[in-house]
């Protein structure tokens, strides 16, 4: 082969694992948001919330409230502790559907950071319909080939009486 020819099959040799590079973060990527997805999925579900949401979280996984309407009392950290800090969702959210929005990905290697904002419609003990809105900020790392989340820091925006709204009633407590 040439001069010409090696320069040329280096070129497509680079070219190559240029879009292996990105082929890589684009599924990475999308697996991450799948990741979500199923984390709210597994919020909502009616039964055994608190495994649903584990088995997305790394064994030492922590999950956090943050920001000015932060509850300390709810973080956990290790995969027992979130099962029980979910599982107690089942009487106080009985019925919940999380809305995703806004998601943002940076990918590094076997590292990743993410933000999302949420939108959210529940009943409180079965008989308050609330909306909630709030953001997360999430680390999250790849563990035998799989997504997981590493350390998710929730922040609320507002919970409301659904009939009453955010501008008359910015938040309500729902121990």
């Amino acid at each position: 082969m040439g001069a010409e020819g090696a320069g040329r099959l280096a070129a497509l040799e680079e070219e190559v694992a240029d879009l292996r590079l990105a082929l890589r973060w684009v599924e990475d990527e999308r697996a991450i948001e799948a990741l979500m997805v199923a984390y709210h999925v597994a919020c909502d579900h009616p039964t055994e919330k608190g495994a649903r949401v584990a088995a997305l979280f790394a064994e030492d996984g922590r999950w956090e409230s943050v920001g000015p309407r932060a509850n300390p009392a709810w973080a956990a950290v290790g995969r027992p502790a979130l099962v029980a800090k979910f599982d107690r969702n089942h009487e106080r959210m009985p019925f919940a559907v999380h809305h995703l929005t806004g998601g943002t990905v940076d990918v590094r290697g076997d590292l990743a950071t993410g933000s999302w904002r949420y939108f959210q419609s529940c009943t409180h003990r079965g008989t308050r319909a609330l909306w909630i809105a709030g953001a997360y900020q999430v680390d999250l790392r790849r563990e035998g080939g799989r997504w997981l989340i590493a350390h998710m820091r929730v922040e609320n925006y507002f919970t409301t009486p659904y009939d009453r709204g955010w501008v008359e009633v910015p938040h309500v407590d729902t121990p």
